[in-house]
């Protein structure tokens, strides 16, 4: 009896242990399931993002690079956001490029769109640009690629490469119109957004040994009869000998020596015999008029370097000569009058004005309704009018 009690008590108490089992299980079965539920469609919802990721880092680098870009920096990983990060990379890299290394200032100011690339399409990003220039270049570039491999190819693929860069970084500021001096060229372009050449001419640019600096700047005003404020290096290595020569020099060359106080200085009350490059306590400037070295125009740029643009007395340079490499830093422009207009927006210079030479001006500084942006580039390769590619000599021998 005893027996087949403790028997029953038994088998009630694994069933109620059975039961407790069962039950928990039921219980936390039915408490971890939506979550569950919820964890895995997160996670599935990861996957495909990633995996979509991936793919448009595939497409994005395919295209950047059928246009120049090194797409070895956004090789894919396993880490998703990082994925990310670079998706962004090379879509923001497509559209506004990197700043040029030889850039020596920007006073431009960058008009990023930084929300782009979260809704840019990878499949369409050859219809993002409409700059005729680079269109045409990316077709040479390609074009080039498909003729096999050599150090010359690959030499001018890298050359091909900067200019293209360029290009997109020009979309950082979004210019209406912009002025493009290219130094190897010894060009001036002005361009509207679709790549339109407005005003080509000749410059004539920094000697080897004056470079003239890479830049993206604008034009703050125009001065009309200028005065040449020679810089202190010209007028003592250059001009200072001279004037000890012979005093004549300082008439021939219409220059005024000027004080501490800016007060204009007799030469004839001046010791030259005490002067010397380390003893000068003088400014020599160049009155205004036909002989001025800067001409009849000058075009201030917005930087600390001392570069503008400018008019030349010897115009006679950009019909003589081919050498577009002879000033000290400056830039001479062929059209200056036309230049001037066309920054000004209205015709107010016409062509006479070249041809006074009126005596006794003092300049005077014309305020342009917008600031002109203006690139002083060092592109050995480019395309011209035609959209025929050229490599120009590297003047400053800095593409070795």
């Amino acid at each position: 009896m005893n027996t087949r009690r403790i028997g029953i008590g038994a088998v009630v108490v694994v069933g109620l242990v059975a039961l407790f089992f069962v039950g928990k299980y039921l219980i936390t079965n039915k408490q971890t399931t939506p979550e569950q539920a919820k964890t895995d469609n997160k996670k599935e919802k990861t996957e495909e993002r990633s995996q979509q990721v991936a793919q448009l880092v595939h497409q994005a680098c395919l295209y950047a690079d059928s246009v120049g870009i090194d797409t070895t920096r956004f090789t894919l990983n396993a880490d998703a956001a990082r994925n990310e990060e670079k998706l962004t990379d090379v879509l923001e890299e497509i559209r506004y490029g990197k700043k040029p290394s030889r850039m020596a200032f920007s006073g431009l100011k960058e008009t990023v769109d930084s929300t782009w690339s979260a809704k840019a399409d990878p499949a369409s990003l050859d219809t993002l640009s409409t700059f005729a220039p680079y269109k045409q270049l990316v077709g040479h570039y390609n074009r080039l690629r498909k003729q096999g491999s050599s150090p010359a190819l690959a030499d001018s693929l890298r050359l091909i490469r900067q200019t293209l860069n360029f290009y997109r970084y020009i979309n950082r500021f979004d210019p209406d119109q912009f002025v493009l001096v290219n130094i190897p060229a010894g060009e001036l372009n002005v361009f509207d957004r679709t790549g339109k050449r407005l005003l080509p001419m000749q410059v004539i640019a920094g000697k080897p040994d004056k470079m003239t600096p890479c830049m993206a700047t604008y034009i703050q005003d125009i001065v009309m009869y200028p005065y040449w404020n020679v810089p202190k290096n010209i007028a003592l290595e250059e001009m200072l000998p001279r004037m000890k020569r012979n005093i004549a020099y300082i008439y021939n060359q219409n220059l005024q020596i000027l004080d501490a106080k800016d007060h204009e200085v007799d030469p004839e009350d001046i010791n030259w015999e005490e002067l010397s490059e380390t003893n000068f306590p003088y400014r020599v400037r160049q009155a205004s008029g036909c002989e001025n070295s800067l001409g009849l125009l000058k075009f201030n740029l917005a930087n600390p370097l001392a570069i503008y643009l400018h008019d030349t007395n010897s115009r006679d340079l950009f019909k003589n000569t081919t050498d577009r490499w002879r000033s000290h830093g400056c830039v001479r422009v062929q059209k200056p009058v036309e230049l001037a207009n066309l920054v000004l927006g209205t015709p107010t210079f016409d062509a006479a004005f070249m041809n006074k030479c009126l005596i006794d001006q003092k300049p005077k500084t014309l305020p342009i309704p917008k600031r002109f942006p203006v690139f002083i580039v060092y592109n050995v390769a480019d395309v011209d009018s035609t959209g025929k590619l050229h490599f120009y000599n590297d003047v400053y021998s800095l593409d070795k």
